[in-house]
């Protein structure tokens, strides 16, 4: 039995998903195009977006347009889901599931086994561009994936308040420790803050990228391609979500 979080089943009823990378239905016809697809990657290599052969094996029917059902055709559905938290046992062990909130995703599971005191999460904490660290600034695409900082620092503070020692991601190999992902979030609160200040003192965008220098996370790996991108992200976000 294949179990998700809800937002498994609503991003799957046939509507356009939600999409991480900014990959968005800019014309609002309800499937994907190519450039909806590639147009992020042009834009930020390797960061944002998927390459084009990504949507031509999804387009399956080769008429130029990549429909949500043509998209998730390999995915089975789940067959239970739950909202905040579900426990399962198996075989004796107890697993639990926890539905973080909105991050890079709005549907993802961490997964907590117990006994074992470890956790596993995919995408988020740790995104597609963290290797080995977590000292890595976020990608920002789509102003923070369209959903508002405040909820990605509760997400962070979610796996936090779990009970375990190890914590395996979908990216990378390495194993990130309880530490590590509270130092992650202190990234975000330390970004809204000093964004949102400078927005309280009426500074423009080009002010923010000249003068936010985020000193602290320098030696953070994507700190001088990603740092402008990560405050002008920031920007929108608080300007959409205050």
């Amino acid at each position: 039995r294949f179990v998700a979080q809800e937002g498994v089943l609503r991003n799957m009823d046939g509507r356009y998903p939600h999409m991480p990378g900014d990959m968005n239905d800019r014309n609002n016809n309800g499937q994907f195009e190519l450039e909806e697809i590639v147009g992020p990657a042009q834009a930020h290599p390797g960061i944002c977006g998927m390459p084009a052969n990504f949507f031509q094996t999804h387009d399956r029917n080769r008429d130029g347009h990549m429909t949500p059902v043509e998209y998730y055709a390999e995915v089975r559905r789940p067959d239970i889901v739950y909202s905040e938290r579900m426990q399962i046992t198996l075989g004796g062990k107890t697993v639990d599931l926890i539905y973080p909130g909105k991050n890079h995703a709005d549907d993802g599971t961490v997964v907590l086994f117990p006994s074992e005191r470890a956790a596993f999460a995919a995408d988020f904490p740790a995104d597609a561009l963290v290797g080995a660290s977590l000292r890595s600034l976020p990608s920002a695409c789509g102003n923070f994936d369209n959903h508002p900082l405040a909820e990605w620092i509760k997400s962070y503070r979610v796996i936090e308040a779990l009970d375990f020692d190890v914590l395996a991601g979908g990216h990378g190999s390495a194993l990130f420790k309880k530490s590590d992902v509270a130092e992650a979030r202190q990234f975000f609160e330390d970004l809204v803050a000093a964004v949102g200040s400078g927005m309280a003192q009426g500074k423009s965008l080009d002010e923010l990228k000249r003068t936010v220098l985020l000193e602290k996370y320098k030696d953070w790996a994507y700190y001088a391609r990603l740092r402008e991108d990560n405050i002008e992200a920031a920007y929108n976000n608080l300007k959409l979500y205050r």
